[in-house]
């Protein structure tokens, strides 16, 4: 494992890079330049580089980036916030090089004092931008289908939730709820509950691979990250399709001070942790729901507890 950070000549260590690529190039960023960037990403292309773009669909990038290719994949984000931007800026390069860091890649960009990171075969770090830059994707390609937010009486977005419970008894059975959650009051609806057996292994989240951190290289991570994406479908498939609706988020019902209970014997506290989010609803929904003792978030946690 390699870092450098760079504060002057940004640019010529980003195209040197890019140049270097073997395999596939994932850019990620909230301004590129067409002028500077488009030729060598056209030369990668013809090299038989694998790419793809993520830029953040603005007025700047409409006039001056690279809106379409046909040498390589396009996606402009919007948010749903309209203040609001797709600020990464980041890139992956060979499954293996991460370039992060303030740096716009923008023809104005290097007059700013500005940096980037680059590291080499940390590949955790790889596994962790590539989950965000294909949930970006993802995002992208659901925007366009997903209708305006719903609302709360009270004026709140609201969100489908499931929740999945802990599985039990000899035929490892878990009950499955589905709620709809004000964002900001935790006001509740209870929509659906399942009983299931073997659930946690159908969708295969019982057992986690026993990875050897010794031995984490590339092949390793690029096969964990496949998994997990794969473990990700699985669950938003199976709670769309039993609920009969889109779910926004999924989440478990924990212990949120099991130290305290196990060493000095206090009474345990339940909180609902939100382990997936849809990504149009990830800057909405928090990630955790505490007990509010006599409100709809202490009803979900009776339910598991």
């Amino acid at each position: 494992m390699e870092n450098s950070v760079f504060f002057e000549n940004i640019e010529d260590e980003i195209i040197r890079l890019l140049r270097s690529a073997k395999e596939s190039v994932k850019i990620c960023v909230a301004w590129i330049n067409g002028e500077i960037y488009r030729p060598i990403l056209n030369d990668l292309a013809h090299r038989g580089i694998l790419i793809d773009l993520i830029y953040d669909n603005n007025s700047t990038n409409k006039k001056y980036g690279i809106t379409s290719s046909s040498l390589f994949n396009v996606y402009a984000i919007d948010t749903r916030i309209s203040s609001s931007l797709m600020h990464n800026k980041f890139c992956i390069i060979d499954d293996r090089i991460v370039i992060n860091g303030s740096y716009n890649w923008s023809s104005k960009a290097k007059n700013s004092f500005e940096n980037i990171v680059v590291t080499k075969d940390d590949f955790k770090l790889v596994k962790a931008f590539l989950h965000e830059f294909y949930d970006l994707i993802g995002y992208f390609y659901s925007f366009n289908n997903v209708s305006s937010l719903r609302k709360c009486n009270c004026g709140s977005y609201i969100y489908n939730l499931g929740v999945l419970g802990q599985e039990w008894g000899s035929y490892d059975e878990s009950k499955i709820d589905i709620w709809s959650v004000c964002v900001r009051n935790n006001h509740a609806i209870h929509l659906g509950e399942e009983y299931e057996q073997y659930l946690h292994t159908y969708l295969g989240i019982k057992y986690e691979p026993d990875l050897d951190a010794d031995h984490y290289d590339r092949e390793v991570m690029i096969s964990a990250f496949q998994s997990e994406r794969q473990r990700l479908i699985n669950l938003e498939q199976y709670f769309n399709q039993r609920a009969g609706r889109k779910i926004d988020a999924i989440a478990t019902v924990e212990i949120i001070n099991w130290n305290e209970h196990m060493e000095w014997n206090e009474d345990p506290e339940y909180a609902v942790n939100i382990f997936w989010c849809d990504m149009l609803f990830r800057k909405i929904i928090p990630r955790t729901l505490y007990d509010d003792a006599y409100g709809s978030i202490n009803q979900i946690i009776k339910d598991h507890t």
